[in-house]
């Protein structure tokens, strides 16, 4: 036997002891792998430069944003 056979045996004798729910979970992270192993391995980088060339961008605004979304997460950890 090859060592793939082998642990297809071994995946199959774990299943065997699984409830319905759980066999829908693994048969899900199965789905998953195969998805994932037909994707690209090399990416596509897409330059945006100049993207926002004459738009007003006030990072202000943004920064602004961030220290209150950071207040409101040390407030929620504070209150655990």
């Amino acid at each position: 036997m090859n060592d793939a056979a082998i642990k297809k045996h071994e995946i199959y004798n774990k299943l065997a002891g699984l409830s319905g729910q759980d066999l829908g979970s693994v048969a899900d992270f199965i789905d998953f792998m195969k998805h994932k192993k037909k994707q690209p391995t090399k990416r596509t980088i897409i330059k945006l430069q100049g993207i926002l060339k004459g738009c007003d961008v006030d990072f202000g605004e943004l920064k602004k944003f961030q220290q209150e979304s950071w207040k409101h997460l040390e407030e929620e950890v504070g209150n655990e």
